[in-house]
C-alpha cells in the first residue's frame, strides 16, 4: 500500500471513529465529500491547482461540537498531534484534554503542544506533571518571562518595564493538526469558556475543520513557531525543573476531572454515527482556501505600529470591499491608523455598508478593551458611518448556543454565583462583498494588528461565505443585539466636536456621549439607524444596558475611558 493510499484510508477511518489502522474505510450511509476526496488521493491523481484548491472545510459553530471534535481527533490520531494555543487553562476542559493527549502519547503518538505564557495556567505542579509525564508529550511555552512559569509579581513587573514591547508581543495562534492530514483552526483556546462548560460566561466562537493540501502551510507555520528561540521547553523553566529534579510526587489523579459533561463527550466521541452526522456530513469542498500566518516575534520595530504578514494579507482582502463589509470581533478598537483606513474606504465607496457585530458592556469579558470601544465609537459612527451591533448577554438565541444553560445556571447558584451564565462573542469572522470570508484568531484591535501573532483562513467559496454571512447577521438581529446610534441631542454637532477633542487628550473628562445603545420597541419594525422612523421604533437604553446602574464594572469602565488614551495601542 502506498503512503498516499494509506493516508486516504486513514482519513476516512479517523473521522468515522476507528481506533486502529484499518485495511478498508469504514462504511458510510452515503458517499461523503470526505470519501470523494479520499478516492481522489487513492487513485493517485495529482492536485490540479495547488494548495489553494482540493481542500474540504466544515464550520464548527457550537462549543460542545468543538470540544467533541478535538477529543475524537486525539483519540484517533496515529502518529502526531500538534497544538498551538494562546490559553491553556488548568480547569475541567484543560485537564480532560491534556489527559486525552497523554493517553495518545502513551500509545505511541508524538504530541507537541506550544502554549503562550501570558494568560495560561501558571500552576507549577501541573506544568511539571505535563512536562515529565511521557517522552512522547512535549510542552513548550512562548515567551515566558524571566525563565519561570510563575514568576513573582515583582520580577514580572520589572521584566514588563525593561522589556515592554517583548512582553506585549504574544502568540495568539490557535491550531490543532492531527497526523499532518487534518486540522482545526479558529478562535477557540483550551478553557471551559470555549466549550459550553463555564459557570460564568461562555463564548460564542467559530472554528474551521479542514483537510487537504492546506495542511502543508499550517504545519510549516507550527514548525516555525516550535523552533523559535523564544519557545522554551517547559522542563527548562526554572521553577518547573526544580519540581521535576526534586522528584515531587505528581499524582495524575489530581488532574482527572469528573463531570456529567464528560460522560456525554466520552459517549459521543466514540460513536461513528454522531461523528458522521456532526462532522463528516458537513464537510464540503471549497473553491479557494488560503492560510494566513504571522512570523514568530511579529514586528520588531520600535513602537507598536509595524503590523505583520497576516495583518497585511487581511487588510488587502478587506480593501477589496465595495458593497458590504461584515465583521465580527469580541473587541472593536481602531487606533488612528485603522480609522484612517476605514475613512478612506468610506470616501471611495460612500454607499458601502460596514457592519460590526461585537460585545455589549454587559456581555464583554474584557472591561478595559470595552472602555476603548466606548471611548471611540462616536468616531466610528460619525466619521466612518459604521453599523455597530452589541451582543446581549442573554440573547434570544441563547438556547441554541448554550443548550445546557439550565444545568450551568443551577450549578452556578449551587457554587454561590449571583448571576447566571451568559454568552459573550469571541468569534473573529469577516465577510467581504459576499465573495471572501475569514475565520481565524484576528480581533479588531491594535494588539492583533501590530503585536500578537495571528492565523486564519481566507475562504473564497459562495456556500461557506453565505454561512458566515448568516452567522454574523443572525447575531445583529434586534432580539440578539442592541444597535448603537446617535443620541437625540441638542447641539449634537458641537457635542461631537468637544467629545472628539477630549478623546485626543490624555485625560478624557467629557461626560456626554454622542452615541447610545438602542433597543427595538415590541411590535415595531426593525429599521436602519438612518431611517426616518428609527427614533420612533427604538428606545434609548443608555450606554450600559443589561447592567445594574452604578455597578463596579460600570464605574471601572468610565474610569478606564478617562485614562486609556495612551493604552489604546496595546489593547
Amino acid at each position: 500500500m502506498t503512503l498516499r493510499t494509506g493516508l486516504c484510508f486513514w482519513i476516512v477511518a479517523l473521522l468515522a471513529g476507528a481506533h486502529s489502522a484499518v485495511a478498508t474505510p469504514m462504511p458510510f450511509q452515503r458517499e461523503s465529500p470526505l470519501q470523494r476526496y479520499s478516492w481522489h488521493l487513492k487513485d493517485g491523481k495529482p492536485f490540479q491547482v495547488g494548495i489553494e484548491s482540493d481542500n474540504y472545510l466544515s464550520l464548527i459553530n457550537d462549543g460542545y461540537d468543538a470540544f467533541l471534535l478535538r477529543v475524537h481527533l486525539i483519540r484517533n490520531a496515529e502518529f502526531s498531534i500538534d497544538i498551538q494555543t494562546f490559553i491553556l487553562a488548568n480547569d475541567e476542559c484543560g485537564q480532560f484534554l491534556t489527559q486525552e493527549l497523554i493517553q495518545a502519547a502513551r500509545r505511541g503518538v508524538k504530541v507537541r503542544m506550544l502554549v503562550d505564557h501570558f494568560m495560561s495556567s501558571r500552576d507549577r505542579k501541573w506544568v511539571a506533571y505535563l512536562a515529565s509525564v511521557h517522552p512522547n508529550f512535549e510542552l513548550r511555552y512562548y515567551r515566558p518571562p524571566t525563565g519561570q512559569i510563575d514568576p513573582s509579581k515583582i520580577a514580572l513587573l520589572v521584566h514588563s518595564i525593561v522589556f515592554f514591547q517583548q512582553t506585549n508581543q504574544r502568540m495568539h495562534n490557535k491550531i490543532m493538526i492531527v497526523d499532518d492530514a487534518i486540522a482545526v483552526t479558529g478562535g477557540r483556546n483550551i478553557d471551559n469558556h470555549y466549550y459550553n462548560n463555564s459557570l460564568t460566561y461562555n463564548f460564542v466562537d467559530l472554528d474551521a475543520l479542514v483537510l487537504g493540501p492546506i495542511i502543508g502551510p499550517m504545519e510549516s507555520s507550527f514548525d516555525e513557531f516550535w523552533r523559535y528561540r523564544r519557545s522554551i521547553p517547559a522542563e527548562d523553566l526554572g521553577d518547573v525543573s526544580s519540581i521535576i529534579r526534586r522528584r515531587v510526587d505528581l499524582d495524575s489523579e489530581e488532574f482527572m476531572p469528573v463531570s456529567p459533561y464528560f460522560e456525554r463527550i466520552n459517549r459521543d466521541a466514540d460513536d461513528p454515527a454522531e461523528i458522521q452526522k456532526r462532522f463528516v456530513d458537513t464537510l464540503a469542498p471549497v473553491q479557494r482556501l488560503r492560510f494566513l500566518a504571522d512570523k514568530p516575534g511579529k514586528n520588531s520595530l520600535i513602537g507598536f505600529w509595524g503590523g505583520g504578514k497576516a495583518t497585511r494579507q487581511l487588510q488587502r482582502a478587506i480593501r477589496r470591499s465595495e458593497e458590504e463589509l461584515l465583521m465580527q470581533s469580541p473587541y472593536l478598537i481602531l487606533n488612528g491608523s485603522g480609522r484612517r483606513h476605514f475613512r478612506k474606504m468610506r470616501r471611495q465607496h460612500p454607499e458601502m455598508e460596514i457592519t460590526v457585530s461585537t460585545n455589549s458592556f454587559a456581555a464583554t469579558d474584557n472591561t478595559l478593551a470595552y472602555s476603548a470601544n466606548y471611548k471611540l465609537r462616536n468616531a466610528y459612527i460619525e466619521m466612518i458611518d459604521m453599523n455597530i451591533f452589541e451582543y446581549m448577554p442573554h440573547p434570544r438565541e441563547l438556547p441554541d448556543y448554550l443548550p445546557n444553560h439550565v444545568e450551568l445556571a443551577d450549578a452556578a447558584r449551587a457554587a454561590g454565583f449571583e448571576n447566571e451564565p451568559f454568552l459573550c462573542i469571541h468569534a473573529k469572522t469577516f465577510v467581504v462583498d459576499n465573495e471572501i470570508g475569514y475565520v481565524g484568531s484576528y480581533n479588531i484591535d491594535p494588539r492583533s494588528r501590530n503585536l500578537n501573532t495571528e492565523v486564519g483562513l481566507l475562504i473564497e467559496d459562495p456556500s461557506v461565505v453565505a454561512q458566515l454571512r448568516n452567522i454574523i447577521l443572525g447575531r445583529t438581529r434586534p432580539e440578539n443585539s442592541w444597535v448603537i446610534a446617535r443620541k437625540e441631542l441638542a447641539l449634537s454637532e458641537v457635542n461631537f466636536l468637544v467629545e472628539g477633542l477630549f478623546g485626543l487628550s490624555p485625560v478624557d473628562l467629557w461626560p456626554i456621549r454622542s452615541t447610545s445603545s438602542f433597543e427595538l420597541i415590541p411590535g415595531k419594525e426593525a429599521v436602519h439607524t438612518d431611517h426616518p422612523d428609527f427614533y420612533m421604533n427604538y428606545k434609548d437604553v443608555g450606554s450600559f444596558p443589561g447592567a445594574e446602574p452604578g455597578s463596579v464594572k460600570q464605574l471601572t469602565t468610565s474610569l478606564y475611558k478617562m485614562f486609556n488614551t495612551l493604552a489604546i495601542p496595546i489593547l
